[in-house]
């Protein structure tokens, strides 16, 4: 339902839509670091790019710079002596038998620099040296070194020429091809990034070059990119940036010139299979009026300031996905749209989303207004593929693209925020959704038993095929996703690590995604959903278009709550003790009057047992004495709230600083202690053990008799599935 907006807020609305309808971007950077002009041509059958580029490079420093690094992501593929490969990263994406598999010649990828010298100054091609900054691997290749003959001044330029050829691998690790599908993704000799002293704490400037691990991605500075790609005539071809001209050229190709400001990469595919789809994102039809006053008063923002923009969107589908074109569509306008109100506006005019082909390694990527997604050929109707893959990388648009952390050392910074905003996502535009596993394609639910409701009889089916005992939805809470992944692993490493010093995969998944989404979580129920979502957007809106650090983020969230939160990071993402927190005992005892000998009038006088329990039974004013225990049996500390509930109804709430191993509380009280549970409103969504969270003084055989109802009707469901396909 839409409400009425007052005028003045109706006109400045009405006048900030036809404002974004007309514009395009508009930079918001005064002096990019990075400037390529840049002119490349795909040849399929060689599966190479060859190019060529002008950088114009600055130094934004004080510092005078005697060299240049560049990142050769390519190399990491071009044999098993590279980092990337010795770290056994095959397997991670794509699946190492299979693309050992390949034939051997066509499956290894390589970039090499044919020649680069400076711009009307001396040729620098025999000066390139392969360096390797993060291990002892003499073999790898993916760091170039140039000294280069005169220091580059403070605030001074450099202008390089450089020609190129990159050999794409078989499509593994984010980029390469798949038949006459091409990927490409970190295909160009990259500069690195030189930090100056301050910048993200460093003491000391230098440059920021690492080499392509398997546990890392990527980091780059802001920049503009001008570039030409060229591919067959009957190719469809998309990528980072907006289309300005297109050339058919005599040799049944095609030339694109594709142009973007203020972004640190640039991606590119192609592929004569793909189907065009585009749509605008009309965000004056997309967002309500409600919707704007509601998260102005959130945020505490003026509503003008909640404006967004239109955006022209383009998918570029496999032939067999045209039946999810519109959840497809439907993900990404969500995402333009609670992205944009919560963290400011998506500025630039166009986003593109490549729908890879069936299990390419390839998928799931984000670049700048370029993403890889993909989906099932039966997605369940309320499952959520597509839309949670499109939701998570759209996100990073936000965190990794406008926010530009290092990937290499803080991969958390934007994985982790982007988990933690994407469940936030689906919880606002999917709030019923299921849980699903897929055999052979065909979506089954992905809990066991135990947490599923009872299925509808005689069962329920998917798109109304009754193919199985328990299609009944199954739903999940966003909130506590992945929490028996971080249960199982969290002891593996702190959260806050280099990217390729994490134990392994699954620990740098958890450290990157999953633990970070469940601690910003409880980060939110301690600061309160209001304040956290202040705090989001203020770092986000401080930090775009510049690389922050986990430190400038605890700044940001101390500032905006207005507390010092260093006790929560400190535990939460520099340590990796475990939280539990238990209620060990309940009591409660009569308050009888006085039992025994006691001194009156100078003799002893007897009060016998018996004699004060009759009349306790007897009176109508007992009373009682009640302890609650309260013990903390894991070693991260945390404040949490004690909730006591009473015989009489009478609720009493505590809150404790769990800096000690227990805490009892005792009362004297009309009435008994009926039960208590600690951390009631489940804030440490990081606990352990929530099924020791609270203590009842009497037996209660609800839970036990809804098991044993689910256990029945599964029973009866699959029998009567068997039968039915029997």
């Amino acid at each position: 339902m839409r409400i009425r907006i007052p005028a003045g807020l109706l006109s400045s609305a009405i006048w900030l839509l036809a404002s974004a309808q007309a514009q395009t971007y508009r930079s918001h950077i005064e002096h990019p670091i990075a400037r390529y002009k840049m002119s490349a041509r795909l040849d399929p059958v060689t599966k190479r790019v060859t190019g060529q580029y002008t950088l114009t490079w600055w130094n934004h420093t004080a510092d005078t710079i005697p060299d240049l690094y560049f990142h050769l992501y390519l190399n990491a593929f071009k044999n098993l002596d590279s980092t990337f490969m010795r770290e056994g990263s095959v397997s991670r994406r794509g699946g190492r038998e299979g693309w050992f598999a390949r034939p051997d010649a066509d499956k290894w990828g390589w970039v090499d620099v044919d020649k680069i010298q400076i711009v009307g100054g001396p040729d620098l091609t025999r000066l390139q040296v392969f360096v390797h900054p993060d291990d002892d691997n003499a073999s790898d290749q993916t760091v170039m070194r140039i000294v280069l003959p005169k220091p580059i001044p403070p605030r001074g330029t450099i202008e390089l020429a450089v020609t190129f050829t990159s050999k794409l691998p078989r499509a593994l690790a984010r980029s390469g091809f798949e038949g006459d599908y091409f990927l490409m993704a970190q295909w160009f000799p990259k500069i690195g990034v030189y930090e100056g002293s301050g910048d993200r704490g460093r003491k000391q400037g230098g440059w920021n070059c690492h080499q392509y691990h398997g546990n890392t991605e990527f980091y780059a500075d802001y920049g503009v990119y001008d570039v030409d790609l060229t591919a067959p005539s009957d190719y469809v071809v998309g990528s980072t940036g907006f289309r300005r001209t297109e050339h058919l050229n005599a040799d049944g190709t095609t030339t694109y010139n594709q142009y973007q400001e203020d972004v640190h990469d640039f991606a590119w595919t192609a592929s004569p299979r793909f189907i065009k789809v585009r749509r605008t994102f009309d965000w004056g039809n997309e967002v309500r009026g409600d919707e704007i006053l509601k998260w102005a008063k959130v945020l505490n923002l003026p509503a003008d300031q909640l404006a967004l923009r239109n955006v022209d969107v383009t998918f570029l589908l496999e032939p067999n996905h045209l039946n999810v074109a519109d959840r497809y569509f439907r993900a990404v306008f969500n995402s333009l749209k609670y992205f944009g109100l919560w963290y400011g506006q998506y500025p630039y005019d166009t986003m593109t989303i490549v729908d890879v082909p069936r299990h390419s390694a390839t998928c799931c990527m984000e670049y700048p207004t370029f993403i890889t997604v993909g989906t099932y050929f039966w997605p369940a109707e309320y499952g959520l593929s597509p839309e949670g893959v499109t939701v998570h990388e759209f996100g990073h648009q936000f965190w990794y693209g406008l926010v530009g952390n290092n990937e290499f050392e803080e991969a958390w910074l934007d994985e982790g925020f982007n988990t933690y905003s994407d469940g936030k996502v689906i919880d606002e535009a999917y709030p019923f959704h299921c849980g699903y596993n897929y055999f052979f394609g065909m979506p089954v639910p992905a809990y066991s038993w135990l947490s599923v409701d009872p299925p509808s009889f005689p069962f329920a089916g998917v798109g109304g095929v009754p193919v199985g005992s328990l299609f009944s939805c199954v739903q999940f809470p966003m909130r506590t996703a992945g929490r028996d992944f971080y249960l199982n692993n969290v002891k593996d490493d702190d959260l806050v690590r280099n990217g390729w010093q994490y134990l392994n995969g699954a620990s740098y998944g958890l450290n990157s995604y999953t633990r970070v989404g469940l601690t910003l979580r409880a980060l939110e129920s301690y600061l309160g959903e209001d304040v956290m979502a202040r705090a989001m957007r203020t770092f986000h809106q401080r930090w775009r278009y510049r690389h922050p650090d986990t430190r400038d983020f605890i700044a940001v969230v101390n500032e905006v709550s207005g507390r010092d939160m260093s006790w929560f990071f400190q535990q939460f993402f520099y340590g990796s003790n475990m939280v539990d927190y238990t209620v060990s005992d309940i009591s409660s005892t009569p308050l009888e009057g006085k039992v025994g000998l006691y001194d009156e009038g100078g003799k002893k006088v007897l009060y016998a047992e018996k004699s004060a329990e009759e009349a306790f039974n007897k009176s109508k004013d007992k009373r009682y004495r009640s302890t609650v225990t309260v013990r903390r049996l894991g070693e991260a500390i945390a404040p949490v709230d004690v909730a006591v509930q009473f015989q009489n109804g009478e609720t009493v709430r505590e809150q404790w600083d769990g800096q000690y191993r227990w805490i009892k509380y005792v009362y004297d009280k009309s009435s008994e202690v009926k039960s208590a549970e600690v951390d009631p409103e489940h804030k440490l969504t990081l606990d352990s053990n929530f099924t020791n969270n609270s203590y009842a003084t009497r037996e209660d055989n609800r839970g036990v008799a809804k098991w044993y109802v689910r256990w029945v009707f599964w029973l009866e469901n699959l029998f009567f599935a068997a039968s039915f396909f029997s």
